[in-house]
């Protein structure tokens, strides 16, 4: 399964209400694994099963190896980047909403203080850790669970999860870090937050730096500087990326014309969209819906 997650504090998809989780297998997009976004409510694994990749999560930059095992906690901004265009890294990023778990079922089962966010982890655990193997064996249970679907493969990734969950709690949780260069760290996330949510509604209108940096509560400079050291990303290449996104999903669920799905998604320079879709998506946008097109008429043949 691929996935591109949108940008915004979106809930992590689910398989359904009754199993709080869901896994992706994401592909490239462009240099990007998946863009800057946060979860709400919701806790997130990624294990890299292969390759190399650039992380980076709650301000901090990562370079992921294979093996290595990220945690991710609600809210942190994070992001994943090619470190070279040739080597696509594989790895799985499982997604648990906490939400959910929290149930009266569940509650005497899944330690407390993980789900109302009193706990802390270690950003990534690595192969030397003592505890290393059996998370390993945890997530890629689930993994094996999930891809081959045999029945009944709900109720064991449950109970694969309450492991994973009580391992993580026993083993690596203590209490969250209140240091005042944790709080102003967090309050720099907060407000880069409210630049992403803002780009999201506002995607096709231009936009100026000086306001821009108003709604993040910093100067120009430090705004820029700021946004590129927590997403991995500069602002402008944020903004196009999120631009790209929208025109993709005009151009799969419309017949609307290539030069008007530019405007919409705030690109007044049909050759510049054109140069920057072909960025991400190896091909230009009327090659993309020719390609659509054709695949699935494909699909439709073979049904």
């Amino acid at each position: 399964m691929s996935s591109f997650p949108a940008p915004q504090n979106l809930p992590a998809y689910l398989i359904s209400n009754y199993l709080p989780f869901n896994l992706f297998l994401a592909e490239p997009y462009g240099n990007a694994l998946f863009s800057s976004h946060w979860h709400d409510h919701v806790m997130e694994m990624i294990y890299v099963e292969k390759g190399r990749m650039q992380l980076f999560i709650g301000g901090y930059s990562y370079t992921g190896v294979e093996g290595d095992i990220f945690l991710i906690e609600e809210g942190q901004i994070h992001g994943a980047y090619l470190i070279e265009k040739e080597e696509v890294p594989a790895y799985y990023a499982v997604l648990i909403n906490k939400s959910i778990l929290l149930t009266a079922e569940s509650m005497h089962i899944v330690h407390e203080p993980l789900l109302n966010g009193k706990l802390s982890f270690p950003r990534c655990i690595q192969a030397g850790d003592d505890n290393y193997k059996d998370l390993k064996e945890l997530i890629l249970n689930i993994a094996g669970e999930y891809n081959t679907k045999k029945s009944g493969y709900e109720l064991v990734i449950k109970s694969y999860l309450y492991q994973l969950i009580v391992t993580l709690t026993r083993v690596y949780g203590y209490e969250a870090n209140d240091s005042k260069s944790e709080r102003g760290n967090r309050r720099k996330i907060e407000e880069l937050r409210d630049v992403m949510m803002y780009v999201e509604e506002h995607y096709g209108e231009q936009f100026n730096l000086n306001d821009i940096s108003k709604i993040a509560r910093m100067s120009p400079y430090h705004f820029c500087r700021t946004f590129k050291k927590i997403t991995g990303q500069t602002f402008i290449e944020y903004v196009n990326l999120c631009r790209i996104r929208k025109g993709e999903e005009m151009i799969l669920n419309s017949s609307l014309p290539i030069t008007q799905i530019a405007h919409r998604v705030g690109f007044n320079n049909i050759n510049y969209f054109n140069r920057v879709f072909r960025k991400y998506r190896l091909c230009s946008p009327s090659e993309f819906r020719k390609q659509t097109v054709q695949a699935m008429r494909s699909s439709t043949e073979l049904n």
